[in-house]
């Protein structure tokens, strides 16, 4: 046999072998085989850490709130995707509003990040707002309501007020998941909310109310998909929210002194 094809063999044998083991890898543990390749044959087990979504906006408002330059009236948004798509500074032109949105996060993880995005900011107020896909059949009622509630004592201990919202409805494709009835568990938890919310005497922003159909889903022609509203829902949103807001400011003159978080 000439050397060249011996080599090739060679060559093609290993691949193989490469290629089988990492299929092997990728069945039992998942991932990538070729990042396993690399991070053997270069020895390394660093992985970059996820990027901190805010963290340069974070630190100028902290910067502001150190020289009493913030503005007044600051409100955060501090939601899921709906949050983070909303365009606020034209919905809500007299309010310093601060979106804390960030997509497909479920309760337990904004729960991780309200220190970091709202109490350190300090801002007047926050509206509160969970996302339809919370509601699925591994995640129990009881985690949104114990996380709504932790999320407003972490901020009335903090001097800011806390907005309780209702969660927007899903369409009708995405009303249930096998027997599990989204559209009944997201009534469940907004009903509580309304209760909750007067009994403590929070102020709410019912964006359930405001855009369900007859039937407690997000109509067609204020969304986008099933879960995501269009420009109309988002106008629909803010005439809701307005007054509530306004109703809070009021009773918040200014941005007072700059406080400290723990």
């Amino acid at each position: 046999m000439q050397p060249v094809l011996k080599i090739v063999l060679v060559g093609s044998l290993l691949l193989n072998l490469v290629a089988i083991w990492g299929f092997y890898h990728y069945v039992r543990y998942g991932g990538s085989p070729l990042g396993e390749l690399k991070r053997i044959l270069t020895r390394s087990t660093h992985q970059p850490a996820p990027a901190i979504p805010f963290l340069e906006e974070n630190e100028r408002i902290k910067t502001q709130l150190a020289a009493g330059s913030a503005p007044p009236n600051r409100v955060v948004f501090f939601g899921a995707s709906i949050t983070a798509r909303w365009k606020l500074d034209s919905a809500f032109p007299g309010v310093a509003a601060i979106n804390r949105g960030v997509g497909n996060q479920l309760v337990p993880a904004m729960l991780a990040r309200f220190k970091r995005d709202v109490l350190e900011l300090q801002p007047d107020a926050v509206a509160i707002k969970f996302c339809s896909i919370n509601v699925r059949p591994f995640m129990p009622l009881s985690v949104m309501q114990d996380g709504m509630a932790m999320m407003v004592e972490l901020a009335r201990a903090h001097d800011i007020q806390p907005i309780v919202c209702t969660i927007i409805p899903a369409g009708r494709p995405e009303a249930a998941i096998g027997d599990f009835s989204v559209a009944d568990t997201l009534q469940k938890f907004n009903a509580w909310a309304r209760t909750w919310a007067a009994a403590e005497n929070l102020p709410l922003i019912d964006y359930a109310r405001a855009l369900s159909d007859a039937e407690g889903h997000l109509p067609r022609e204020y969304s986008v998909d099933p879960v995501h509203v269009n420009d109309k829902g988002y106008e629909i949103m803010a005439a809701a929210a307005q007054p509530v807001i306004d109703s809070v400011l009021r009773t918040r003159p200014g941005s007072g002194p700059a406080r400290t978080v723990r």
